[in-house]
Parts: C-alpha cells; structure tokens; sequence
C-alpha cells in the first residue's frame, strides 16, 4: 500500500501493483503532460483565430488584420506539425532500440561505410548550405546506417535552428579513430547555450537558449541523438562558452574488423 496526492491535494491509499503489472511497459505521464502542453497553445491559435478570420470575411475585411491571423495560425500549425514529426522520430526510435535489446548485433551490419559521407548525406537532409559545411577526417563505421543517421541529423539540424544571425553559420565536423572508438564532433559558430543547463539539455522538450536566443525548436533533438548514442554503448557531449558557438561531440566503439575500420 502507498500514498499518492491527489488532485485535490489529499492522499489516496493505491494498492502496490501486482507482479505482472510491475513488468508491464512504463508509461511516461510526466513526457506525456509535457507534449500536451506545448501542443495546446498552437492549438489554441488555429482554433481562435481561425475563427476570428472567418468572422472577418462577413464583415468590411481589414486585410492587414486577416493577413496577420492567417500567419499566426500558419506559424501554429507549422509548430503543431514539427512537435508531432519530432515525437514520431523519438517514438519509432524507442521502437527500434526496443526490438533491438534482447540482441544488440542488429543495430550493426557487416558492411561498413564511410562516416563523412553519411554526414553529408545527413546535411543535405536537414536543409544545410554545403559551403557552411567543413568536414574533417574520415572513417568507417559498422552501425546500421539509419540509426546513426537519427543523432547525425539532429545535431546538424540544432547547428542551423541556433545561429547568430549577426554572422555567417560555420559548421565544421571532425571525425576521428582511436583503437576503440570512433568521434564526430560538430561545432558551430551559433549562439551557444549556459551552461549551467547543460545536465538538462538531453531531457524531452528542453531547448537549448533562452530568453530572446530561445528557438522554436521542438526540444527532442538532442533527447534522441542521446537515446541512440546510449544504445551503442557511446556517449554525447556538449560544450560551450555560452556566446560563440557550440560544439557537439558524439562518440561509441566503432564495432568494426580492423581492416574493414580503415578509410580506403
């Protein structure tokens, strides 16, 4: 027997859960209520003013109010969409890792490829300029190619969502071998972050700046470059000196036969 609060503030005696229950999947209220809540105001918008526009066009139309109504609710239905694809993307990642768990060899293939190409490929996606992009080094990795993709992505995409809009975006990636591991480290010239949030960055629906550098960034970004990049057995980190820019620098073992490691 425990105590929960209730919505009241009072507590209710709940029955401890049974064994079966206790094995059953988890489910996240706390992500959950958090997603509701940042679809709830673009929601409100196409609702509100969606219905303001269809007020105006029974009455004398002002166009530059129209105009403005028309764009607000636009703006939230782009938002709306960007959070519902992001919570897509991390859902069918937990999927993947999740059918993947009781033998992890199925996140990698036999045939290793090269990592600068995928990072191209990665960038050319996410709508980046090839001249902003500057790719150093190579290797070869064994990791299935689309989930290695996933992390690649986001961390290039952030690179585009946060810069400085007073200087040209410069993205430069290193890509490094030791023995054991492979690195892709991604830096930009954006607006950086504190880094005092740093430890919360990688959790759902943070977003990195705040104030007038805070972005429309869906804040899942980095929650599923980390979820990936755990699952291989890697790790992610992130610096910054919170001014000039950000670099991102993912790192797991590269799972390769020595020879099939090598860059040709």
């Amino acid at each position: 027997m425990s105590l929960e609060p209730s919505l009241d503030g009072t507590t209710v005696d709940l029955a401890s859960p049974s064994p079966a229950a206790a094995s059953g999947p988890v489910i996240d209220t706390k992500y959950l209520r958090r997603l509701m809540h940042d679809l709830s105001a673009p929601t409100r918008h196409v609702s509100f003013f969606s219905g303001f526009v269809d007020e105006a066009l029974t009455e004398p139309l002002d166009l530059d109010d129209a105009r403005r109504s028309l764009q607000t609710v636009r703006t939230a239905a782009e938002r709306m969409q960007q959070l519902t694809n992001m919570v897509s993307l991390h859902m069918r990642s937990i999927e993947t890792l999740h059918a993947t768990a009781a033998n992890p060899n199925q996140r990698f293939s036999e045939e290793a490829y090269g990592v600068a190409e995928l990072v191209a490929d990665a960038w050319q996606k996410v709508g980046g300029d090839a001249s902003v992009l500057t790719v150093q080094g190579d290797t070869k990795t064994c990791v299935d190619r689309s989930l290695l993709e996933i992390p690649i992505q986001q961390v290039l995409r952030n690179a585009i969502s946060f810069a400085e809009e007073s200087r040209p975006l410069k993205v430069v990636v290193a890509i490094q071998q030791t023995s054991d591991m492979i690195s892709v480290a991604v830096e930009d010239n954006g607006i950086g972050f504190d880094t005092q949030y740093a430890e919360k960055i990688c959790e759902p629906f943070e977003c990195l700046g705040t104030g007038k550098d805070r972005r429309e960034g869906a804040g899942l970004g980095l929650t599923v470059a980390s979820l990936v990049i755990d699952a291989l057995a890697g790790a992610l980190k992130l610096q910054s000196d919170d001014k000039s820019g950000t670099k991102v620098t993912m790192s797991w073992p590269h799972h390769c036969k020595e020879a099939a490691s090598d860059v040709e």
